[in-house]
């Protein structure tokens, strides 16, 4: 079997080098280790104990840039994480990386010689590790993808190749999106660390199964069971899933997540899937929060599905308000006293001013604008407006 010709292999390696050796898959999950020679830290003790790595470990890996790499590089030592320095070579097959070969190196002595030879085992088992992804492929992930798309033929194509999949009677779409630098570097981090977050996380409660996909550093999960889940239980699962990114994050990027409402049956997930994107969109700008769910957008929801929503779109009554308030006090008055439906103390409470201020600053739009403010379509357009706002770029 080709897990008995790997394991093979690297306890050779790590007896020629007298070294300890590990292989791990390409989001830096334990795979195969070798004894320990006496270099072992803390680090590589957790890993063969629990057969898998700290987040923040893991993260660290990455934030190298593994996986990028086509040659041999070092992992550099981290006194937080108790972690001594290493040599990792990218395992590659027909271009993918299927896993990492890592050999301990603390002090930096492995010769050119021995680099070589760690190569060639690397080159040698690419072809098994591949042999050995095919034996239990997952659900593909293209699947995934057209199942929520946009395009009915393919969600049809993709239902029908999903059909024997059980435990989706209720679906509930989560949808993950980093914010970091655009580098190829840090795209290939962030999409790791996704897979990685997603794939090393328990399900909710009461879930009967998941399905996940990650392209571009956006993920989309569905969530299947039986019954729909609450909002809570999904939450919690999420800001689970959402630290785990942070951690495997090493500081290089943020993540935002959106909750979409629960559908009945993978021929409706693409629904709750744009409901999700949408919610991630607001968490991630308007609600300035980590986690959105659909329900909880309010007109953000609707306004979120308005195509190219740019300042062109904003009423002629904002635009009139906007050029006469450029230090935008006026603006915010205006804002808060129609959130609160008007109520003039409620609204002066809110701004920490006196009533007789926030009459007078109602009176000064009126009087620059010429808006009338008792007039309750004008209300509505500026609320309409203001709210759109939000949406735009500063």
């Amino acid at each position: 079997m080709a897990r008995d010709r790997i394991q093979a292999a690297v306890d050779t390696l790590a007896e020629h080098l007298h070294r300890s050796v590990v292989i791990n898959d390409a989001a830096v999950h334990l795979q195969y280790a070798s004894a320990h020679y006496g270099d072992e830290d803390a680090v590589r003790i957790r890993a063969v104990l629990q057969r898998e790595a700290d987040s923040k470990v893991i993260g660290h890996v990455l934030a190298q840039g593994v996986s990028t790499w086509t040659t041999a590089g070092v992992i550099p030592p981290n006194e937080a994480l108790q972690m001594k320095a290493r040599v990792c070579v990218p395992i590659r097959w027909r271009s993918d990386l299927v896993g990492l070969l890592i050999v301990m190196d603390a002090d930096g002595s492995l010769t050119t010689g021995e680099l070589a030879t760690i190569t060639g085992v690397a080159r040698d088992l690419a072809p098994l590790l591949a042999a050995q992804a095919v034996e239990d492929p997952p659900v593909e992930h293209g699947l995934i993808v057209d199942l929520v798309g946009r395009e009915p033929l393919l969600r049809r194509r993709a239902l029908a190749e999903l059909a024997g999949i059980a435990g989706f009677a209720s679906v509930r779409a989560v949808e993950l999106s980093a914010q970091g630098a655009a580098d190829a570097t840090v795209a290939a981090h962030i999409d790791t660390a996704l897979r990685s977050a997603l794939g090393g996380v328990r399900p909710p409660a009461g879930s009967g199964g998941l399905l996940h996909a990650v392209t571009d550093r956006v993920a989309i999960a569905l969530v299947g069971s039986a019954a729909p889940l609450a909002d809570g239980v999904v939450r919690t699962y999420v800001e689970r899933v959402l630290h785990r990114v942070h951690d495997l994050s090493a500081g290089r990027f943020t993540c935002s997540a959106g909750i979409g409402d629960g559908v009945a049956g993978l021929e409706h997930a693409h629904r709750s899937a744009g409901q999700a994107a949408l919610a991630g969109r607001a968490a991630a700008t308007v609600l300035d929060r980590p986690v959105a769910t659909w329900a909880e957008l309010g007109p953000y929801g609707l306004l979120l599905r308005v195509p190219d929503l740019d300042a062109s779109a904003l009423p002629a009554e904002l635009h009139r308000l906007l050029s006469v308030d450029p230090e935008r006090q006026l603006v915010r008055t205006l804002r808060v006293y129609l959130d609160h439906g008007c109520n003039g103390p409620a609204a002066s409470a809110d701004l920490h001013i006196h009533r007789t201020t926030l009459y007078y600053r109602l009176g000064r739009i009126r009087e620059l604008t010429g808006l009338d403010l008792d007039d309750g379509r004008t209300r509505l357009t500026l609320h309409l407006g203001l709210t759109a706002l939000d949406l735009l770029p500063p």
